[in-house]
């Protein structure tokens, strides 16, 4: 559960356009719930699970994708 909550810490403190943007978060007496940005295409994951394997332009766009990310998050002191 905490790490859950370190999730939505960094997401309420992260702007950036490669996070996925976090609008607000509330909890009962046994769920937390986080009211996040719609992506209508999906994670990553349901694309590797979709698409099966990438085109070398694929995966070098997501894997820049991914780098620019964890660096949004590096300069708020969070490591991934």
């Amino acid at each position: 559960v905490e790490h859950v909550k370190a999730e939505r810490n960094l997401l309420a403190e992260v702007d950036s356009n490669c996070i996925v943007k976090l609008y607000c978060s509330f909890q009962d007496e046994e769920n937390l719930y986080l009211i996040m940005e719609y992506l209508p295409g999906g994670d990553l994951m349901t694309l590797l699970m979709r698409k099966d394997i990438l085109t070398e332009d694929e995966a070098r766009f997501y894997i820049g994708e991914t780098v620019l990310a964890i660096e949004s998050i590096h300069k708020h002191n969070y490591i991934h």
